[in-house]
């Protein structure tokens, strides 16, 4: 029953003991009043030879070097040592009014300052841990990004090989249309000493004009395309979205005008030859 009844006491003052330095986080004692009025407390806790719990006091540094409360570690540390110098003080005017504190509160003293020394010497520990992690995270980040960008620059790479390739067999094509035209044309050009009208041999050699031409643009049109160049003539907004609609033809005179007229002109000069060759075969032009 008396063990019972003393552990009770001990644990009783050990909250009390928890309290006092929760409230010595809180503030600075400022005179020696506030000091002195805790020095009696802790002369009173420690009577009857009361012997804190130094396991106790991790927990309690703990929460106080917490964020977002009313408890400042550095308070707790300024108050500490000015208490232990208000009791050395003491002891060394020859008052003694403290002498039963003297040996407890050395102890208490030395065991704040190790939780303490401890809890920021794991607090660094921790901030290095976390350090590592974030440049770990930021370099497996970087690396991440690289081999994206790796990838996407082969992509590019392969692409651009393929596109390369495209573009220089539709110029071959072309100069292989310009040979054949060309070639086509030559035997046109041969041939008008021998013809009987005149007027067929014009009509072939704009209809070649028209076919070479036209194939030539197809081609120089999938050039652009695979090229992602833009092959049209300047509008009102470049991707011909603007709200008044033109008419087919009309679109392809604005965007295109150079196929257009070319391909006008052609259309008229087969009227045109057509025209004079039907009213020569009438006779009505006396040729």
């Amino acid at each position: 029953m008396v063990e019972k009844v003393l552990a009770e006491e001990k644990g009783r003052r050990q909250k009390e003991l928890e309290k006092y330095i929760f409230s010595l986080s809180e503030k600075l004692l400022e005179d020696d009043v506030a000091k002195r009025e805790m020095v009696l407390k802790l002369l009173e806790l420690y009577n009857s030879d009361f012997r804190h719990n130094y396991s106790g006091f991790f927990p309690i540094i703990t929460e106080i070097f917490q964020e977002n409360n009313q408890y400042n570690i550095e308070f707790l540390s300024n108050n500490i040592e000015t208490l232990r110098i208000f009791v050395e003080d003491d002891f060394v005017s020859g008052k003694k009014e403290f002498e039963v504190l003297y040996a407890h509160f050395e102890k208490l003293s030395d065991h704040l300052n190790l939780e303490i020394a401890r809890w920021n010497y794991y607090s660094k520990n921790e901030q290095k841990i976390k350090d590592m992690e974030s440049i770990s995270n930021t370099l497996k980040e970087n690396m991440l990004n690289a081999e994206k960008e790796l990838r996407s620059a082969s992509k590019q790479a392969a692409s651009i090989q393929t596109e390369l390739i495209a573009v220089l067999s539709i110029f071959a094509a072309i100069v292989v249309t310009f040979s054949g035209g060309f070639t086509f044309l030559g035997s046109v050009m041969t041939s008008v000493n021998g013809a009987k009208h005149y007027e067929a041999v014009a009509l072939a050699a704009i209809i070649c004009g028209i076919v070479i031409f036209n194939t030539i643009f197809l081609l120089m049109y999938m050039v652009g395309k695979i090229t992602e160049r833009n092959i049209y003539a300047s509008c009102e907004t470049p991707d011909c979205s603007c709200e008044h609609k033109c008419w087919k033809l009309n679109k392809i005179r604005k965007r295109l005008p150079y196929v257009f007229y070319f391909n006008l002109l052609c259309l008229i000069g087969i009227i045109v030859d057509c025209a004079i060759w039907y009213c020569n075969m009438k006779g009505w032009l006396g040729i």
